[in-house]
């Protein structure tokens, strides 16, 4: 492990698999919790995972200085359900680059269910095209929906200007966004 430090929310995960609606904040922006198909199931699955330590590395963050206490990424699984199609449940977890003075976007990153928990595989990123202030992630019927507030290229990263609804699904070897709709708040 680094010189950072590097959170676990092993409770608020469980939390999740169990069901519950969660509001978390991660990198200063909100995000909103929601788990499906059978979650009690993957409960011990997920227990076993340190997620901010897993989603670091893809998160690509830029590395602060030595003494950098605002430097803790935080992660929390926003889903869990069959995805790839192959019987067992993909997680998806929602993290975002920690920032002393703003929020970044959060990114929801979809971790394979037939890996081992000591070494989940990554399959995707969603989300990543857009800056998203809060999202809310459900798995239903082998597809990802994310929702969420989002800031356009048009307004302050102080204030999400529109509603994005994307959804995506296993094809064979990736996750494809197969729908997105943006509407302006008014």
């Amino acid at each position: 492990m680094s010189r950072h430090r590097v959170r676990r929310f092993g409770a608020w995960a469980s939390a999740a698999a169990l069901g519950a609606s969660l509001t978390t904040v991660l990198g200063g922006g909100i995000a909103n919790a929601a788990v499906a198909e059978n979650a009690g199931q993957a409960a011990n699955r997920l227990d076993r995972v340190d997620w901010a330590s897993v989603v670091e590395p893809a998160l690509h963050c830029p590395k602060p200085g030595r003494n950098a206490a605002w430097y803790v990424v935080r992660a929390r699984v926003a889903a869990v359900g069959d995805l790839t199609r192959d019987g067992r449940r993909e997680t998806v977890v929602v993290s975002s680059c920690p920032s002393p003075t703003s929020s970044n976007p959060l990114i929801a990153f979809l971790y394979d269910g037939a890996a081992k928990p000591s070494a989940p595989h990554l399959l995707g990123k969603l989300g990543k095209n857009r800056y998203f202030k809060s999202m809310k992630v459900t798995v239903h019927g082998g597809l990802v929906h994310l929702r969420g507030k989002v800031v356009s290229d048009r307004a302050p990263n102080c204030c999400p200007d529109l509603i994005v609804s994307q959804t995506y699904k296993w094809k064979g070897t990736s996750l494809r966004m197969t729908a997105e709709k943006a509407t302006r708040l008014s």
